[in-house]
């Protein structure tokens, strides 16, 4: 692309952003837009949250059952080299 073409759609880019931030702080309908646009990121934080917040759960539980299988296996082993010494095995 030519230096000139390159200026000229970074004009156009920013003028469209002009005009677009313009509608939005000074009209009715960019009042509606706004809200919108809040209500969509509020709910969109909510169900982060909310995913942030179950993936969470599923981590401590994994972890809490890593724990006790390990504790399982542990005690199983020591049970069994503990029988192998009284047996004299």
């Amino acid at each position: 692309m030519k230096d000139q073409t390159k200026i000229i759609v970074g004009l156009l880019a920013g003028a469209a952003v002009v005009a677009a931030v313009g509608i939005l702080l000074n009209s009715d309908k960019g009042t509606e837009i706004k809200e919108e646009i809040s209500d969509y990121f509020a709910d969109l934080i909510k169900s982060v949250k909310s995913k942030v917040q179950s993936t969470a759960d599923d981590l401590s539980e994994y972890k809490d059952n890593a724990i006790k299988n390990a504790r399982s296996i542990i005690k199983n082993k020591v049970d069994k080299a503990s029988d192998a010494v009284i047996s004299g095995n």
